[in-house]
């Protein structure tokens, strides 16, 4: 069912009339979906529409109807954004190897009678 609709969708971007942005909810309620986050990316999932579409402020529109400073703009945004991501996500593993090896853990001792541990 998801591909069909994949290729409904597409086919609808690539035949859309006008400068071809079409906004998220229009493509939603065209194609009966209660919302329209299926059509971005899921988790690790791509959307129904991730793998033809470049988004704007307008909506979304087919990367085969995009001129080149639209996908230039496009991609460079995204680029961006996936940088960002990247420099934050090392940042948060460099302070969080950081603290665990600041943290320091408590000593224990052993009774020699009968072997019980106690914290120190």
């Amino acid at each position: 069912m998801s591909e069909d609709l994949k290729a409904d969708i597409e086919s609808y971007l690539l035949n859309a009339t006008g400068d071809g942005w079409v906004k998220c909810r229009d493509i939603a309620s065209r194609f009966d979906m209660k919302t329209d986050r299926p059509l971005r990316k899921i988790g690790d999932r791509p959307g129904l529409a991730t793998e033809f579409t470049i988004s704007g402020n307008k909506g979304l529109k087919h990367i085969d109807r995009a001129t080149p400073s639209e996908f230039e703009e496009y991609y460079a945004r995204e680029r961006q954004h996936n940088l960002a991501g990247l420099v934050t996500l090392r940042q948060k593993r460099t302070r969080r190897t950081h603290s665990v090896r600041t943290i320091k853990r408590p000593a224990f001792a052993f009774q020699k009678d009968n072997g019980q541990g106690v914290l120190l």
